[in-house]
């Protein structure tokens, strides 16, 4: 690829991400210190590491190659998911989400197959839904391409649901596939049709579980159940309440010692209480930092596959930071949703690193192989063709 095509990497979305990364260490390490002492710390510093590799990974992965192998990966990822009902799978919290690796010494490795889903869902509706532009296919595969990425939606949120229990990241699953199919032309009516058929099957899956209607309810109220299904977000508005605006200092916090999720979903109590106004608002600027940085590098892509591809991780940071704030704030009821970089799990973090490096390389090499070899050959009036040039759109398009 020539010099007027390639891009370069996006230091400052690298530094947003690499701040973000060392506050979440410190965080958990604060957050989990009073029942865990530094054992989560260690955890989460391994798979800090690992996410380095990942990104280094992603960094360097060859983009041709990601859209051929969307769909292998995504099958992988579909029965990776289903294997938690194997022996494999370890239960925590009366949820099935997670695989058991093996064992180092006291320290379990578990991974959760839905947080690789995420990547493997984006790169498939990337793939399905950019392949028509790039290639120049007819209306008709456009329309069948549409079904089959609806299907591997359907699938991946349905697996997480029955399978794993898990609503929250079901709704992510479908967030993340809505988007996508906006962005890559689905028309608005039928984009509304598909959020009110979700949002249908939702509500279904809420009055499934009686646990789920108990924090739809309590969420309105959190104090008035503070002692069944509103403990959490109660004791985490008290936590919130109580930083102020300069916070109660580091390590000074007391709503750790009651939440137990403080160091995974409810991350945030901790940093709000501990850091006050400033701290939390710091640390939501870095993530919205993160997400416009990655939703411009989508911007700038020269192919529909890229567009989507970046358009898609980024639209997943920022639907799980919103998710996460809501929830630890009261303003959705409780669920499942990791605060992206923040939050204690190696999984997710090792994911989440990945795509910034597949966000890297997308910003590097913003034009497809396919379509610059394309373009070659038309400059060389290899296809009959007159202009030296291509046009922007037509990059994007794929239609070179």
């Amino acid at each position: 690829m020539s010099d007027v095509n390639r891009g370069r990497e996006d230091r400052l979305l690298a530094w947003a991400v690499f701040a973000l990364v060392i506050v979440g260490l410190i965080v958990v390490y604060d957050a989990s210190f009073p029942k865990h002492g530094s054992a989560q710390l260690l955890k989460q510093s391994i798979w800090a590491g690992i996410g380095l590799l990942a990104y280094v990974v992603g960094r360097r992965v060859s983009l041709t190659f990601l859209h051929k192998a969307a769909v292998p990966v995504f099958i992988l990822s579909l029965g990776l998911m289903m294997a938690v009902l194997t022996p494999l799978g370890v239960e925590r919290n009366g949820a099935l989400r997670w695989l058991k690796l093996g064992q180092i010494g006291a320290f379990e490795v578990l991974v959760q197959p839905s947080e690789l889903g995420k990547v493997a869902l984006i790169v498939l509706l990337a793939s399905l839904l950019g392949a028509p532009n790039l290639c120049g296919s007819l209306q008709k595969t456009r329309k069948q391409n549409y079904l089959w990425a609806l299907l591997g939606i359907l699938l991946a949120a349905g697996i997480v649901v029955k399978v794993q229990d898990d609503l929250g990241t079901a709704l992510v699953f479908a967030g993340i596939g809505v988007a996508m199919l906006f962005a890559a032309g689905l028309p608005f009516r039928r984009v509304a049709l598909l959020v009110a058929v979700l949002a249908v099957a939702a509500v279904i899956f809420i009055f499934e579980k009686e646990y789920r209607l108990q924090r739809v309810i309590a969420f309105r109220q959190p104090f008035a159940y503070i002692n069944t299904s509103g403990y959490q977000v109660a004791h985490s508005l008290m936590g919130i309440g109580s930083g102020g605006i300069w916070g109660a200092g580091l390590g000074m916090g007391r709503a750790k010692e009651f939440l137990p999720a403080a160091d995974t979903d409810f991350v945030f109590t901790t940093v709000a209480e501990e850091t006050g106004i400033f701290g939390s608002t710091a640390m939501m600027v870095l993530l919205a930092l993160v997400s416009w940085r990655v939703l411009l590098v989508a911007h700038r892509a020269q192919a529909m596959f890229l567009l989507l591809l970046a358009g898609g991780l980024g639209f997943m940071v920022a639907l799980q930071s919103l998710l996460n704030l809501y929830v630890v704030t009261g303003a959705a009821p409780t669920t499942g949703v990791p605060l992206p970089f923040i939050s204690y799990g190696g999984s997710s973090l090792v994911s989440l690193l990945f795509s910034i490096g597949l966000v890297q390389k997308v910003a590097s090499n913003p034009m497809m192989e396919r379509v610059k070899e394309a373009s070659d050959a038309r400059a060389a009036g290899g296809w009959g063709n007159r202009r030296s040039s291509v046009s922007r759109r037509e990059y994007r398009r794929g239609v070179a």
